[in-house]
């Protein structure tokens, strides 16, 4: 797309609402895997507090039992012991399986690759706003090289994600305001924008071309 004379990018209407669009799709993918992280994080610390638990309360009732072994043999007392061993053994399972179900899910390691998911499509989400914030008719990135980088990226970020769980996206994950996007009003308000708005909005040209040359540059690196 050759530029204006004034070595800026037209951007047109189509391109405008590609731009919105990816915006809202980096956002709603950010929040779900935040949202997956949390939970795999809580459920990780949960399992484990369980675990603690009920090794600390088997191992005290234990220590209690051999304590008492000394003492008088009576009846009622064996029939104590045989309780107290049904409830070691049980809270002793309990702690065996939380353990087991800790290690086996792997809360922790998809959490970590859930929160580095999320970073990555906020920092997708971010270099989208620095255009986006831009009125389209003082923007310095062409918009077929800038698009087609993001829909890279997309694919980029589709191809190393851990895939979530339908179920969980719809019950846990999604909510209503995630595909909500402030760059669709600015794109209504850029339609309706004055001559003198439209030349405010090119004093951010120059910062635009630094963050973007900037974050560039890190990306390759």
């Amino acid at each position: 797309m050759p530029r204006a004379n004034n070595g800026l990018y037209q951007w047109k209407d189509y391109e405008n609402k590609t731009l919105v669009h990816n915006h809202m799709m980096s956002k709603i993918y950010k929040k779900r895997y935040q949202r997956a992280a949390d939970l795999q994080n809580t459920l990780y610390s949960l399992f484990g507090l369980i675990t603690v638990i009920s090794s600390t309360v088997a191992t005290t009732l234990s220590w209690g039992m051999n304590n008492n072994n000394n003492s008088d043999s009576s009846e009622n007392n064996v029939v104590n012991e045989i309780n107290k061993d049904f409830v070691i053994s049980t809270i002793t399972t309990i702690s065996a399986v939380s353990a087991a179900i800790q290690n086996f899910y792997k809360f922790q390691e998809n959490a970590n690759e859930n929160i580095t998911t999320a970073k990555a499509y906020a920092k997708l989400q971010n270099k989208i706003e620095i255009v986006g914030n831009i009125h389209p008719e003082f923007r310095v990135s062409n918009p077929t090289a800038f698009l087609k980088k993001v829909n890279d990226k997309f694919d980029q970020i589709s191809d190393t994600r851990t895939e979530l769980s339908n179920f969980f996206i719809n019950r846990f994950y999604s909510k209503k305001k995630d595909g909500e996007t402030y760059l669709e009003e600015k794109h209504i308000q850029y339609l309706n924008d004055k001559e003198e708005d439209k030349h405010e909005n090119s004093r951010h040209v120059q910062s635009d071309v630094n963050i973007e040359v900037r974050t560039d540059s890190d990306e390759d690196n």
